[in-house]
């Protein structure tokens, strides 16, 4: 099978496992070469191989029902890029796109550099899945991760935007320096906002994320914790949510 071939300095955009990943799941010739064509208009000058998920034998960021996420050099910049699947329920990454500029534009979120209409380039988010730090936080950073998840997610509240995911917060925040929110590809403005209540059940009232934040701050009776998140989910202002962070000692 032949092959485009172009010159990256991270990893040669004609290599098999690379093909793979930019026409996932089934390679194209003619898909191939007009997303390499693209990722040179972005400025993308390599691909670096990383990450705990594995496709096509090739370690990358993520892997989601949209696209898939790598490790990409712009100049001397390490930023992520999404690469919207050839079997992804969308024709482009252009919904996905309006919805994240919306997230960044509240102060959530990636910052969005670029994007094609099968490619996102994002900032990228350095750190571990919020439930495998949580595992060795100390009660105090424990708290003002917490704390930082919950007023992100009032900024989305406000902002109309509800996420969609954030019950499966393990799977959605990412903390290194601070938590960073992830992935809009589910997000809508039509639907009821619910980030703040979806949030804070994973953060206090049941999974993973949950008992390891247990741990670590100190077990936060489940009644009080629901309860607390239905009244915010009433009165999404800036006093609900200030109430509930009292109620929840963060």
């Amino acid at each position: 099978m032949h092959r485009q071939r172009a010159s990256f300095s991270g990893l040669d955009a004609g290599a098999p496992e690379l093909a793979k990943i930019l026409t996932y799941p089934r390679f194209d010739e003619g898909d191939y070469a007009a997303r390499l064509a693209e990722l040179r208009t972005l400025g993308v000058s390599s691909i670096i191989p990383g990450g705990d998920t594995v496709v096509s034998g090739m370690k990358i960021a993520g892997k989601g029902c949209v696209g898939l996420v790598v490790r990409a050099m712009v100049g001397k910049k390490m930023c992520a890029l999404k690469v919207r699947r050839v079997d992804a329920n969308r024709e482009s990454m252009d919904a996905e796109v309006r919805l994240h500029k919306i997230a960044n534009d509240a102060g959530v979120g990636p910052r969005l550099y670029d994007h094609s209409r099968n490619f996102m380039l994002m900032e990228f988010a350095e750190g571990a899945s919020i439930a495998d730090w949580a595992k060795d936080a100390g009660k105090e950073e424990a708290r003002e991760t917490a704390r930082s998840v919950l007023e992100q997610c009032h900024l989305l509240d406000c902002a109309g935007l509800d996420h969609g995911q954030l019950s499966r917060l393990d799977r959605h925040v990412i903390v290194g320096k601070k938590p960073v929110i992830i992935d809009f590809e589910t997000a809508s403005t039509e639907r009821r906002t619910a980030n703040v209540s979806a949030a804070g059940q994973s953060l206090f009232v049941a999974g993973a994320v949950a008992e390891a934040m247990a741990r670590a701050i100190g077990k936060t009776d489940r009644e009080t914790a629901i309860a607390a998140l239905r009244e915010y989910k009433r009165d999404q202002t800036s006093k609900g949510l200030r109430t509930l962070l009292d109620t929840l000692g963060l």
